[in-house]
């Protein structure tokens, strides 16, 4: 609009400028309006949809920078409870061993106590086995002992008393004494 203005004040000085000039000038003012008027009117959507544009990536950048802080300080919170949580499982652990001594304890002892039980059934079991067999050895030695008394008190005589007797008690019916 300015330049507009200072055309016509050249105009009105009369003829002292060339009239080329003039048309010169006019020509400029008119071709500097047009694009003004095109720059205004394009460039202001242009500006707006990247002013938009700018803005968007200025609220996604805060917002991703609000995560990551968020994630940030999540990791901080983990990573100082950390030590709390090892000492957590440790303690756990320990609880976890304790039983577990307890455990193999108690059955260790109940082992023993079977493994007693079954050894003093064992003696049990060869003690009478032993007995048995001094019975039985006894036996036959007080057998053999008294086969050697009545051989030795035993004469051709006694013997051939002894037989008539049971022959005797055979056909009599009755059992023969010994």
């Amino acid at each position: 609009m300015h330049s507009l203005q200072a055309l016509v004040l050249l105009a009105e000085e009369g003829g002292k400028a060339e009239p080329n000039v003039i048309w010169k000038w006019l020509n400029f003012a008119i071709l500097a309006g047009v694009l003004g008027y095109l720059i205004a009117k394009n460039l202001g959507p242009v500006l707006s949809a990247r002013s938009k544009q700018i803005q968007d990536g200025l609220a996604a950048g805060t917002k991703a920078k609000a995560e990551a802080d968020a994630k940030a300080a999540a990791v901080q919170t983990q990573l100082a409870n950390l030590e709390g949580e090892i000492a957590r499982m440790r303690a756990e652990a320990k609880t976890e061993r304790e039983r577990e001594a307890e455990r193999l304890r108690l059955d260790t002892e109940r082992e023993i106590g079977r493994i007693r039980q079954h050894a003093a059934q064992e003696i049990e079991s060869a003690g009478k086995l032993a007995r048995l067999e001094v019975q039985t050895m006894a036996a036959k030695m007080a057998i053999e002992l008294a086969e050697r008394k009545v051989r030795a008190r035993m004469s051709p005589e006694v013997e051939a008393a002894l037989l008539g007797s049971f022959i005797d008690g055979l056909s009599n019916g009755r059992a023969p004494h010994a």
